[in-house]
């Protein structure tokens, strides 16, 4: 089948999606492009500390997916913590001007046409929900906040939230009790391997927002039950409109 804008595949052995009443995203990647702003704050990083290969953008390839804590701190065998790239990145990051980030080009009509159908939607995402840096209130909740998606959404589970991240499911599940929704009407959406597992591990239907990794860095994931190539067609296919 395809969207107006793309194809969705099915790839799991389970077939199209069904009863979905809930739809669970992620956010960097999937809702939002933040991939500039994280790998300039990358580079910083690396270049305060002396580090010059990988590239920021080989890095970040590499980390996909994963809380930005523990790539950094884990980077070189450990050697990331020592050098304090984490702190250098957060800093980096959360201390960056406006405009910086933006919602990827039909995401906002997705989530209207969601919400208009009823349908229960939630964040769970690696990126602290709500923090302050310098003084200076970040996190997850800011930047929905910025791009105006805030208001669809009335559960966000964060890092903070969970003892386990993805693709443990433990936040799956406290975001869906939250929600009042089980796994088997839930279609969890996201950009790497990590959203699919989690998605997998609780029960729930898995999509690959293929608009957010390019066909190249697909390799050795795992298998989700849907590809959607555009947010539109991941509309269509939830909703049966065109």
């Amino acid at each position: 089948m395809s969207g107006a804008h793309g194809p969705v595949a099915i790839t799991g052995a389970r077939g199209r999606p069904r009863g979905i009443t809930t739809v669970v995203f992620d956010f960097d990647d999937t809702l939002a492009d933040t991939w500039a702003a994280r790998t300039s704050a990358v580079r910083q990083a690396f270049a305060g500390a002396g580090v010059t290969e990988p590239t920021a953008e080989a890095f970040m390839a590499a980390a996909r997916g994963r809380p930005f804590d523990k790539a950094l701190d884990g980077f070189d065998g450990g050697r990331g913590a020592a050098l304090g790239l984490f702190p250098a990145y957060r800093r980096a990051y959360w201390l960056k001007g406006p405009g910086l980030i933006s919602l990827h080009d039909g995401v906002p009509e997705m989530l209207e046409g969601l919400a208009s159908r009823g349908m229960r939607l939630g964040v769970l995402t690696s990126k602290t929900r709500e923090m302050t840096v310098e003084g200076r209130r970040a996190g997850a909740l800011v930047e929905m906040a910025e791009l105006g998606i805030d208001r669809y959404f009335t559960h966000v589970v964060g890092f903070e939230d969970v003892a386990r991240h993805k693709p443990d499911p433990e936040g799956l599940m406290r975001l869906l009790a939250a929600l009042g929704s089980t796994p088997a009407e839930t279609l969890v959406v996201g950009d790497s391997a990590s959203d699919v597992l989690v998605g997998r591990g609780a029960g729930a239907w898995s999509a690959l927002a293929g608009w957010g990794v390019p066909p190249g860095e697909r390799d050795g994931l795992a298998v989700p039950d849907v590809v959607v190539e555009h947010p539109s067609a991941l509309l269509g296919l939830l909703t049966g409109s065109p």
